[in-house]
């Protein structure tokens, strides 16, 4: 298509974006050196190109300025953030900090993104993560003086991808009070203009709740507003499993429905165009600030002020170019932007509309000359062009899909059919609810009708959500389609094609050999299962796959921790949902775990076993009411009892065995499938079964699974060969230390998880 022909300036951006990845990924003192080379070798070409003026040099001084501006810029954003913390690491220091954001703060401990104006009285200006223990007790732009300890950030990140969003904010380091009774409040933030601003869109957030306060207000909030944080977890990941979380990512698609509003507004009073342009651009301007200037929104008024500022000067405005030279601003000021996701995720999408607007300008002229009623033409152009803007956005930010959140959703072309027309009368409503809410018989009105539109794409987006279309990215097939897919795309799309319509030919392609591949993944993995020891101290869990359906038995004591760390590791392997939780025993800590897993994770059905204790029977009735109110189905089951799993596989769980001085029970978990087993004991189960007149059963299986969980063994047990496994797998050294075993045993130490395919 040769999208680039005749556009430098975008193909100049390009470049810079790629730079700036590459010196991301350098260390600062390798980006000086490319700086200095590139900035000595521009010196020493700009001057002959001036005089010759020759095409060839003009374009080599052109890259070689990128070459200094990319690595220049990174260089400046790592000695300004990373350089005065980085000789500190793991020491204590004295500084004063100012709260630029927060990212979280909960029961469970804060994270605040806090830039350091004074450390060991220098002024300084770098960025850093602030840990809190608890609930924090600062605010947006409070200055806070204390000591801290200057710590590596990935000790520090929750989840997969936490360390990224803070790299992307220009921190590097985190901080730790060393004692956070001693932090004192050097400045109130209260009154700077970021606390005022974020106490503004929480009025209007309150505003839209006390006409009508319900989880539809809340999406309505989020879609104007950019409140995210306020829906609840249900929400999210339905939105997240429809492929509509960009509805819930304030981007070009809310600003133009606004700006449209507006500019209609504008038009009632008979203002001049020139007049509702300026007014337009400062209200976007505003509406930025006001919803904390994500990239997305960003991106989106850069282009619109460009293209009011090309209707000033009478110039052309070509919107790749547009993209291209906001993408440029936002880089060379931020260059850690590159990390975002947000960023990533905005660019890639609008460029993949811009680069594919011609065909689909080309389908809709076919389209018109096939001679059909005119109802039924609007009809199929509408969703033609839906289908086609869904298609070339997904194209665009396939690359993050696969390499960020390893599956994509299927569902995404049906959902934006049906749900992304809803959301242009609801954020007018919502618009004309805030604005009437002085009026509080009109504000309901208009907010109660922008409900019923929110409630009808809450049950959408949750009906779509249970229909399982999202697709793991992470089979081992995958790279071999999806990077020769990338190349051939990137190429037809740089190339001018004859007949523009090949540039399909990639997808079609892709899309074949994915159909093929996962039929022959699927058949072939009817007849294995494949089962993942998972420890982490002494937690313990037993993980099952097949096919990307998945299973948890939960041996450990059920913490939310524990819950998504099991599941990441499914997501690795394959899984997308969980189809089956089991949990051994009970707990108190559960019930809250269970309710915020279930929130944020596809959980199909819930074992539990059979309560043996009063507190047993007082933790029970609460898991029962998380999973009604989940739509999540009970099984509650017998010890001793096999469970059938995966159509031709059981699982078998021991009664647990107690002493006078556990809290913990001790257990045995028996998993069979076909004609192969493994055994999981826990650490004193040999021995608590001796005490009981109980005999271990692990003579007949592949593997024995010796874990940490539980109360440690009071005394050394010795395993007999005549009931040793091929492979017993000690979880840690303070097991292996409890048995001693045959000289000729096999037995290996467990580094964190342990992976056997039953067939």
């Amino acid at each position: 298509m040769g999208i680039f022909r005749c556009r430098p300036l975008a193909l100049g951006a390009v470049i810079l974006a790629a730079c700036i990845a590459i010196a991301l990924q350098l260390s600062r003192i390798a980006t000086l050196w490319v700086t200095v080379v590139a900035a000595i070798s521009f010196l020493a070409v700009l001057i002959p190109a001036i005089r010759t003026k020759k095409d060839a040099l003009c374009y080599l001084a052109a890259l070689l300025l990128i070459f200094v501006l990319s690595f220049g810029c990174v260089f400046a954003e790592k000695q300004c953030s990373e350089a005065p913390l980085e000789p500190r690491l793991d020491s204590e220091v004295a500084a004063e900090v100012k709260i630029l954001e927060i990212y979280e703060s909960n029961g469970y401990g804060a994270r605040l993104l806090v830039r350091v104006t004074e450390l060991e009285g220098a002024r300084r200006h770098a960025k850093a993560l602030l840990v809190l223990d608890g609930v924090s007790p600062f605010y947006l732009g409070d200055v806070v003086a204390g000591r801290f300890y200057c710590t590596d950030m990935a000790e520090h990140s929750r989840y997969v991808g936490q360390e990224r969003e803070c790299r992307a904010d220009g921190a590097y380091l985190a901080l730790i009070p060393s004692d956070a009774a001693q932090l004192t409040l050097a400045k109130d933030g209260t009154h700077s203009l970021r606390a005022r601003l974020a106490d503004w869109r929480g009025d209007l957030h309150q505003k839209l709740l006390s006409l009508i306060d319900s989880d539809a207000v809340e999406l309505i909030s989020a879609m104007l507003l950019g409140t995210r944080e306020a829906l609840s977890g249900e929400v999210k990941r339905d939105f997240r499993r429809a492929g509509l979380s960009h509805l819930l990512a304030i981007s070009g698609l809310h600003l133009a429905i606004i700006s449209m509003l507006l500019d209609r507004f504008m038009i009632l009073f008979r203002l001049p165009k020139k007049l509702r342009i300026i007014v337009t651009a400062l209200f976007c301007l505003g509406y930025l600030f006001i919803t904390g200037c994500s990239y997305s929104v960003m991106r989106a008024v850069f282009m619109l002020l460009l293209l009011h500022l090309s209707f000033f000067l009478r110039a052309d405005h070509d919107p790749l170019t547009s993209l291209g030279f906001g993408a440029s601003l936002i880089l060379l000021f931020a260059p850690s932007a590159m990390l975002d996701l947000s960023f990533q995720m905005t660019m890639l999408a609008t460029f993949g509309l811009l680069a594919y607007g011609e065909l689909q300008g080309s389908l809709r002229r076919r389209l018109a000359r096939r001679g059909l009623r005119r109802w039924l033409q609007r009809l199929l152009r509408w969703v033609l062009s839906s289908l086609a803007v869904t298609l070339f956005a997904t194209v665009a930010v396939l690359p993050v899909q696969w390499l960020t959140f390893g599956e994509i959703s299927l569902l995404t072309p049906l959902s934006n059919l049906i749900v992304v027309p809803l959301s242009t009368p609801l954020m007018i409503l919502g618009i004309l609810a805030i604005l009437s809410s002085s009026i509080p018989v009109i504000g309901r009105f208009l907010l109660l009708i922008a409900s019923w539109i929110a409630k009808v794409m809450l049950h959408i987006t949750a009906w779509l959500s249970g229909l399982g279309g999202v697709l793991s990215l992470r089979y081992g097939f995958v790279p071999y389609i999806l990077i020769p897919f990338f190349v051939l795309t990137v190429l037809f799309l740089v190339v001018r094609l004859k007949r523009r319509f090949f540039i399909f030919l990639p997808v079609a392609a892709a899309t074949l050999a994915f159909a093929v591949c996962f039929t022959v993944t699927g058949l072939h993995g009817r007849s294995r299962l494949d089962v993942i020891y998972r420890t982490t101290g002494t937690q313990d869990g037993i993980l099952m796959v097949q096919n990307g359906s998945a299973m948890i038995c939960d041996l450990s004591g059920g913490s939310m921790t524990q819950l998504y760390e099991h599941y990441k590791t499914l997501q690795e392997a394959t899984a997308t949902e969980i189809d089956v939780l089991m949990l051994t025993h009970y707990h108190e800590q559960q019930v809250r775990a269970l309710s915020r897993f279930a929130a944020t994770v596809t959980l199909h059905a819930l074992w539990l076993p059979t309560p043996l204790s009063e507190s047993d029977r007082e933790v029970l009735p609460q898991l029962l009411e998380i999973a009604a109110n989940e739509d999540i189905a009970v099984t509650v089951y017998d010890y001793e009892v096999p469970l059938t799993v995966f159509d031709s596989g059981t699982v078998t769980l021991s009664w647990p065995l107690y002493t006078k001085r556990s809290v913990e029970p001790a257990l045995q978990m028996m998993i069979t499938y076909g004609e192969e087993s493994i055994c999981y004991q826990s650490a004193a189960y040999a021995e608590y079964a001796a005490l009981y007149g109980l005999t271990a059963s692990s003579s007949a299986t592949e593997c024995l699974l010796l874990g940490g969980h539980g109360p440690r063994p009071h005394r050394e047990i010795e395993v007999a060969l005549s009931t040793v496994p091929q492979e017993i797998v000690l979880s840690s050294a303070d097991v292996a230390l409890q048995y001693s075993f045959a000289a000729d045993t096999h037995y290996r130490m467990l580094p964190e998880r342990a992976i056997y395919r039953l067939e």
